[in-house]
């Protein structure tokens, strides 16, 4: 049986669910594999290095990781948890933000790196706004109810949990989604990168992990309840009414028109990965073809 360590971008969630009731069901351990998820809250970015295998994050901060990363610890992407990048901005409906331009004088929530600015002031300038007009606020943002209207005014998230957690709680909010405004935002997000040595050398183990993972998503997207209720048994600090609201919503996000989960479309990661030279964010146009990402694994 091989182990491997899997580290999520955030705590567990429903983008995760697919991996969830791969775990509960057996799909891992039936390909002789044993996956460790470990989630947490402000990950996103640092879980690259070190024991992690199997890392979950956006592709922006896995481009800047492979730019900057040489030899045993590279990683590659080898799938995306949605067809769609899920994630814009949020905001309580008084404060009337409809659309990127109109972040300008708004306090707008950030965490570290720069490629949040680089894309978030690309959306603002290009839609004729000011990014240099909003005020920023460098906070990591764990629970959304806290933020909006005392801390900030606006918050870059994942709509399959964050407007469910604000519509749960009984807030009236707006939301754009980023890639709805420019497709080069429509980036992999949340993506799945394993270590290149892996790859290489454990490809059987990369390809179980995806197909394992591939069933679990294809569950979760057919029967929404019922995953929602095996997430649950993994975060029962979370309300169940919450977890199925969000569920139903995300788990027709999964699949793509196959009718399978995972797979990479070179039109969302290089045309983003082009974006990130562009902007300075990377040294080199990490895209397919230069190897940040493949489909092998799939089908």
């Amino acid at each position: 049986m091989k182990t491997l360590h899997m580290e999520l971008d955030w705590f567990a969630n429903t983008n995760h669910t697919g991996f969830y009731v791969a775990l509960k069901k057996g799909y891992y351990h039936d390909l002789g594999i044993d996956v460790k998820i470990n989630g947490e809250f402000g990950g996103c970015g640092h879980q690259f290095a070190g024991e992690p295998d199997i890392v979950v994050a956006p592709e922006p901060a896995m481009l800047v990781y492979m730019d900057e990363t040489p030899g045993e610890e590279q990683v590659q992407a080898v799938a995306v948890l949605t067809q769609v990048n899920d994630s814009g901005i949020i905001s309580l409906k008084e404060e009337g933000i409809t659309r990127p331009r109109e972040l300008a004088g708004k306090r707008l929530t950030h965490w570290t790196p720069e490629w949040f600015h680089a894309v978030i002031g690309f959306a603002v300038d290009e839609d004729g706004g000011d990014y240099s007009k909003v005020k920023l606020v460098t906070k990591d943002v764990g629970d959304i109810t806290e933020t909006l209207g005392n801390d900030g005014d606006a918050v870059w998230i994942y709509k399959n949990w964050e407007w469910f957690v604000m519509k749960h709680a009984g807030y009236d909010c707006n939301y754009f989604a980023l890639a709805d405004f420019y497709p080069v935002l429509d980036f992999c997000a949340p993506a799945v990168a394993a270590k290149t040595r892996l790859v290489k050398n454990e490809a059987d183990v990369i390809r179980a992990f995806v197909k394992a993972s591939d069933q679990g998503f294809i569950d979760a997207a057919k029967d929404p309840e019922e995953a929602a209720k095996i997430l649950h048994g993994y975060t029962p600090h979370f309300d169940l009414g919450l977890l199925v609201e969000s569920q139903a919503y995300v788990s027709g996000l999964y699949l793509n028109e196959a009718g399978h989960w995972g797979t990479i479309t070179p039109a969302r990661w290089d045309r983003f990965s082009a974006f990130m030279k562009e902007k300075g964010m990377t040294r080199k146009d990490i895209s397919g073809a230069n190897g940040g990402y493949t489909n092998e694994f799939h089908g």
